[in-house]
């Protein structure tokens, strides 16, 4: 028995035991309202920027690349740390607003230190900045023991994730803070 019929039969045992006289009852099929409601909470909750679980995205790269979730989580890890170093704070924000625990991942990247060669770069600019951001990546995926070859791959599964769940703002700000590979 649907529960809109219960409702109905509700409605005329209380209509009929009141002395009232019977008003016509309409049906109201509650699955449908709470299908839709459901619907429409979860597009509000994309909508405002309620995170998706990460967890789920480092298990989709991990398959999709075939390599551990470990390895995978320290590269997103690196690679977030790159791209918060090429992006302006407003563009890095929306990453952090789609992926909450941002932080926790660059925790998980690999620390390397600075080559004689990265130190130069530091005060060379933009273009000592990127070569920085190259020269750390470089370091980082090797300890990891990734190849540059498998680089790309990564971004393109983060990427694609991020913008596949709703996120296509912080897709775009990823790609461009990781354009420099």
């Amino acid at each position: 028995m649907k529960l809109s019929i219960i409702c109905l039969s509700a409605s005329v045992a209380l209509t009929s035991l009141a002395g009232l006289t019977s008003l016509p009852a309409m049906a109201i099929d509650l699955g449908s309202i709470t299908k839709s409601s459901a619907e429409q909470l979860k597009a509000a909750a994309k909508d405002a920027g309620v995170p998706f679980q990460t967890n789920a995205m480092i298990e989709y790269a991990a398959k999709q690349l075939n390599l551990s979730e470990e390895t995978v989580s320290a590269s997103f890890g690196s690679l977030l740390k790159v791209a918060r170093d090429n992006l302006t704070p407003e563009n890095f924000a929306l990453i952090s607003k789609a992926v909450p625990d941002t932080q926790s991942y660059v925790d998980k990247a690999p620390k390397v230190s600075k080559s004689s060669l990265s130190s130069l770069f530091s005060s060379a600019g933009e273009a000592g900045k990127k070569s920085e951001s190259l020269d750390y990546l470089n370091s980082a995926f090797e300890k990891l023991g990734l190849s540059s070859k498998q680089v790309p791959g990564l971004i393109n599964s983060f990427s694609s994730y991020l913008d596949k769940s709703g996120y296509k703002e912080a897709a775009a700000s990823l790609k461009q803070g990781l354009s420099l590979l």
